[in-house]
């Protein structure tokens, strides 16, 4: 196990440098034809949720454009889906890849190791901290944000309903794209359609842009600007060892011990709206829905709540839940609910659903016997 040193940071910027360069060669490309792919978009749907195991090397840009509140705790997830993120990236497999997230501040790096385990380089404190535990649930983070994880998921979780339908190909960052188009059956889900280009062979998904269902510009847009089809050297996806490096350990809190135990046991399906499988070990924490129309509820501890509410309430609409009460936050993609009952927890439901179906859900949701 090796710790970036100063020295090695030096090596670093020729090469952010040279793919800068790289990153300038698709518009130098872009008006070159693109040969139509020989691929079905069942074909290339296929592929794409099979290339977990396709490596590559990159620089991607992510824009998000939600107009979410600042909530308490979640600051990081705030400005990670409010403007844009770019980032390296460097991928073996699920289990080895790092991901460089680059700031005017500096960089922050995630290394993801099946030998080491995970760990995170802070260039502005030159500070290694090796993340101890497992992570059965975690709040969203940038390398979610990679078109290929991103469109795995979307496609992963749209229905045997969802509707696919081919797009013109692209050249993005510098390769020939296939395009498929996913289109929600569900009237309730806050998306429109799912915008995805990969590679036809290797099913290598390169760019991913959603659409809201108000929206006539995709809200979310993640796309390589260069993008290398080989595979990262074992150097590359394991820190280097140095001098003056500050190294730490952080456990990861014990999420089942934080969320278990705030609530009554949640039913299997809120009206007819049924349960999906959720978290193993985590009875209280649910997801319910289909398709891309998917949202989760969460109950949570009186005081992460209470606060919740408070911060909610100055940017969102208190709305009336049976004998309850409620606030709304929605916005182009994703509707956030705080749902209080007299005699039940606070409940947290979010998804890319509708207000109304939020709404319509929270009245299902159980008290304290």
């Amino acid at each position: 196990m090796r710790v970036v040193s100063r020295q090695a940071r030096r090596r670093w910027v020729s090469v952010a440098a040279g793919t800068a360069l790289l990153c300038g060669l698709p518009a130098l490309v872009g008006a070159w034809p693109v040969p139509v792919a020989a691929v079905s978009v069942a074909q290339l749907r296929a592929r794409i949720l099979s290339s977990a195991g396709v490596p590559y090397q990159g620089y991607v840009e992510s824009t998000v454009d939600l107009g979410l509140p600042s909530l308490p705790d979640v600051g990081d997830v705030t400005s990670l889906l409010d403007g844009t993120t770019d980032q390296y990236a460097w991928y073996l497999s699920a289990a080895d890849w790092r991901a460089d997230v680059l700031t005017t501040a500096g960089e922050t790096d995630t290394y993801q190791s099946a030998a080491y385990g995970t760990y995170e380089w802070n260039y502005g404190s030159n500070l290694l901290t090796q993340i101890v535990g497992s992570e059965p649930v975690r709040l969203p983070r940038a390398a979610d944000l990679l078109p290929p994880a991103l469109a795995q998921r979307l496609l992963s979780y749209a229905g045997t309903a969802t509707r696919v339908s081919p797009l013109p190909a692209e050249r993005v960052g510098g390769v020939d794209a296939a395009g498929l188009r996913l289109t929600p059956a569900e009237s309730t889900s806050t998306i429109s359609a799912v915008d995805v280009w990969a590679v036809p062979r290797t099913g290598l998904a390169v760019k991913v842009e959603i659409f809201g269902r108000d929206s006539t510009t995709p809200v979310l847009v993640s796309q390589f600007l260069a993008v290398s089809l080989t595979r990262p050297s074992a150097a590359i996806l394991t820190p280097e060892l140095g001098g003056g490096v500050n190294f730490a350990t952080s456990t990861l809190p014990e999420v089942t011990r934080i969320l278990h135990g705030y609530g009554p046991e949640l039913p299997s399906s809120l009206g007819d709206v049924a349960r999906v499988v959720g978290v193993p070990g985590l009875p209280d924490l649910a997801a319910y829905g289909s398709g891309l129309a998917r949202f989760a509820v969460i109950p949570l501890p009186p005081s992460t709540g209470q606060s919740l509410i408070q911060a909610a309430t100055t940017a969102g609409v208190t709305v009336q839940l049976g004998s309850g009460t409620g606030v709304i936050i929605q916005t182009p993609l994703v509707t956030v609910l705080l749902s209080q009952q007299p005699t039940g927890p606070i409940y947290l439901l979010v998804g890319t659903v509708t207000a109304t179906e939020l709404e319509r859900a929270a009245q299902w949701l159980p008290e304290y016997p």
